[in-house]
């Protein structure tokens, strides 16, 4: 009769102990890899709003700049503060805004009149207009349009300068873009200051 050899050699396996240590680490690894990915992907999605602020800020700001270099100082009237409007108001008649040593408007024959008579109808703004939770940019008789949908102009934006007091005019352009990954939306915010002197008046 054959006998049955019942011993078993070289027998290799895991503890339970082994085992669940193995499950552990395994989770930790993943864990962390996990974490990692995630955080280089938000930092991707940061840096790709940065640089879409910063593209969208610069088209802005240069048209800011070339058009406050091409006008005089004298054509800039007044200031709008109220609400949640920034802007300055340029005339294209010189003729018919014209000042008193006081400040105040005069008609042809040098009488004093409101700014609504002569003045007001030749009118053009320069800065932010915000209506029901919109901020936009006005530059003279254009409306600029964002080139990136992404971007939003924040109504804390302002075109600071009185022109009865300075020749220095300060643009603040706060600037956000919103990504949403899933259900978790990322949005960078961003502030350009900027300063501009038109073209003093000639004497």
């Amino acid at each position: 009769m054959f006998q049955l050899n019942k011993t078993i050699t070289n027998q290799k396996g895991l503890s339970l102990v082994e085992l669940l240590a193995t499950i552990v680490l395994t989770g930790i690894v993943s864990l962390l890899i996990f974490s990692i990915a995630t955080k280089a992907l938000e930092n991707t999605t940061i840096i790709s709003q940065e640089t879409i602020i910063r593209d969208e800020a610069d088209i802005i700001v240069s048209k800011f700049i070339k058009v406050l270099y091409s006008i005089r100082q004298d054509q800039i009237i007044r200031n709008i503060t109220t609400g949640g409007d920034s802007y300055i108001e340029v005339t294209t008649d010189l003729s018919k805004c014209r000042r008193d040593e006081g400040g105040g408007f005069l008609d042809t024959d040098g009488k004093p009149i409101s700014i609504d008579r002569l003045c007001k109808p030749t009118l053009q703004p320069i800065g932010f207009k915000t209506a029901n939770g919109i901020t936009k940019i006005h530059i003279l008789n254009e409306e600029y349009k964002i080139v990136n949908k992404d971007v939003k102009i924040l109504p804390t934006s302002k075109l600071n300068g009185n022109p009865q007091e300075t020749n220095v005019y300060e643009i603040v352009l706060n600037l956000a873009s919103t990504k949403t990954r899933g259900n978790n939306p990322t949005t960078k915010e961003m502030t350009f200051k900027n300063e501009i002197q038109p073209i003093v008046n000639s004497k």
